[in-house]
């Protein structure tokens, strides 16, 4: 089972911040879960929220605003701007894999340029998968991205998870740990499916998820999750 750092190491250090992403890389985690959003100048911001008051000390809404002025609105507790996508990717050159979840209440086609200039720079051809909960956005990606791998991000029992991934010719799954049972993840591995589970916190939940068959979990504790992981596996 594979362990995918959400948002960095968002239960230790600020989420979404570089300074999270390099303590969990430095940890020997090499697999993140992350979030995306587009300023208003067509600009990848690695960002939860779209008003920014939980995590600055503003009330900016990131739609809304310039990637450069983006860039210098610190986050909480940390001398640290809001990081753009590739500021995060080219920080972590050692990572196998990134999970990039689109967050978006409309399909929004301006994330397919730079995404695909990003995946091109980078060499992520093989090393991302584009998630979401918005269906026109996969839909979008599927159009333009045909070869990027996507995921449907399923945080609700309605609709149906897998019969949306599959629709949407998705590769992975990503559950709401609630919705982590053996028979659904059993039933989409038969599609070929890889399985995700968020947020994954507890160890009782690490433990009873591997044993569940699930292909990788998302954990605010990516550190706590690998000693679990090699303590199960042992």
């Amino acid at each position: 089972m594979k362990i995918y750092g959400h948002r960095g190491a968002k239960g230790i250090i600020m989420e979404n911040s570089i300074k999270g992403f390099k303590l969990a890389v430095s940890q020997g985690i090499d697999r993140f879960e992350l979030d995306i959003r587009l300023s208003s100048d067509g600009q990848l911001m690695v960002i939860h929220d779209e008003k920014l008051n939980r995590l600055t000390h503003t009330d900016l809404l990131v739609s809304k605003s310039h990637s450069e002025d983006l860039k210098r609105t610190e986050l909480k507790g940390i001398n640290e701007g809001i990081p753009t996508l590739e500021d995060v990717v080219k920080a972590c050159p050692s990572v196998k894999h990134w999970q990039f979840e689109i967050k978006t209440q409309r399909t929004e086609v301006g994330f397919i340029k730079p995404m695909l200039e990003l995946i091109k720079s980078y060499q992520l051809e093989d090393n991302v998968v584009i998630t979401s909960k918005h269906i026109g956005t996969l839909k979008a990606f599927q159009k333009h991205l045909p070869d990027i791998a996507r995921g449907y991000v399923q945080e609700w029992h309605h609709p149906n998870g897998l019969k949306t991934a599959i629709n949407l010719g998705c590769d992975f799954l990503c559950l709401n740990k609630t919705l982590a049972r053996k028979q659904y993840i059993k039933q989409a591995q038969a599609k070929n499916l890889h399985v995700s589970v968020w947020t994954v916190n507890k160890i009782e939940d690490m433990t009873d998820l591997f044993k569940l068959g699930a292909d990788s979990i998302i954990s605010d504790f990516p550190q706590q999750a690998k000693e679990t992981l090699t303590v199960t596996t042992a």
